[in-house]
């Protein structure tokens, strides 16, 4: 029994881990908005995206931290996170390039995953 609490314990840290990060990158798209949005639309985007990505990404964040809609928040973040590598990241290589998206998508599998139920909302997830 206690392998269960332990587990339960251990995914909400990295649950709460991971929406921090997600939402602290949203913020600082924010805190830029004009800098981020020249940058993608540099990229070929449109200029909307980024009011959109930092909207997952904060609003994803704090889901993920209260437990709400894991499963989807992890779609999200694994599309966000997926794109960056692909257009960003991936001529960079592993060290110093797409290590921490790569990271990123791996620990969003995992909450998305462990929280793949019925239930909408739950804080700790099921063991």
């Amino acid at each position: 029994m206690q392998l269960k609490s332990a587990t339960s314990t251990s995914m909400l840290l990295i649950r709460i881990a991971l929406g921090i990060t997600m939402a602290m990158h949203g913020i600082a798209k924010f805190s830029d908005l004009k800098g981020t949005t020249d940058f993608f639309v540099s990229l070929g985007l449109p200029s909307f995206m980024p009011i959109i990505i930092a909207l997952i990404e904060v609003g994803g964040g704090i889901f993920m931290i209260i437990g709400l809609l894991v499963p989807l928040v992890s779609l999200g973040f694994i599309a966000i996170l997926g794109s960056a590598i692909f257009m960003l990241k991936s001529g960079s290589g592993f060290v110093n390039g797409y290590e921490l998206e790569l990271l990123l998508i791996v620990v969003s599998i995992a909450c998305g995953y462990s929280h793949f139920n019925k239930k909408i909302v739950q804080f700790i997830p099921p063991a």
